[in-house]
């Protein structure tokens, strides 16, 4: 029965007209593009999580804030440095449980974890990034106070912080 059923589609696929022989042969191949490229071994891609150290954080911060400072009209050359508050810190999903039975107190907790690529890791739930908790601008154009006002609410905007946590010097050279 399906093998009568068969050799009727290819007896009606000999007879039909060739813009239907090409879109077939088209589905075909599509299908067979799909098939190959699940048995095709992929490149793993690794997640990189980029952690920075304090230093380095402060130091792009001062780079890319003096080059912006140094671009406001009549600041000049300056210097820049940042203080922030905390570092990195990373919250992880857990597992607690509390007993409180018969006069004894226990507690417990454990970390959630999933199936990555390199093994079991903890799940993420949040990333606190260090806050600007101060900046100090030292630049050539200080003297002038708009300019100083200029950089003071430039750097304000920047960080969001408020412009009592900025200090703007004239540079000494």
């Amino acid at each position: 029965m399906l093998e009568a059923k068969i050799k009727e589609l290819i007896r009606n696929f000999k007879k039909s007209d060739k813009k239907l022989k090409a879109a077939l042969l088209l589905g075909i191949i599509g299908m067979l593009l799909l098939g190959l490229s699940e048995a095709v071994p992929h490149e793993k891609k690794t997640e990189t999580t980029q952690t920075q150290s304090y230093s380095d954080l402060c130091a792009e911060l001062e780079e890319k804030t003096e080059r912006i400072i140094s671009s406001i009209d009549g600041a000049g050359e300056c210097e820049v440095m940042i203080t922030l508050k905390n570092s990195n810190e990373s919250v992880y999903a857990k597992n607690s449980q509390e007993n409180n039975s018969s006069g004894n107190y226990s507690y417990e907790s454990e970390y959630v974890l999933y199936d990555g690529e390199n093994g079991e890791q903890p799940v993420l739930i949040k990333e606190y990034f260090p806050e600007v908790r101060g900046v100090v601008v030292v630049c050539s154009g200080a003297d002038n106070v708009t300019v100083r006002e200029n950089v003071i609410n430039s750097v304000s905007s920047l960080f969001g912080i408020p412009t009592t946590k900025i200090s703007v010097i004239k540079l000494n050279r």
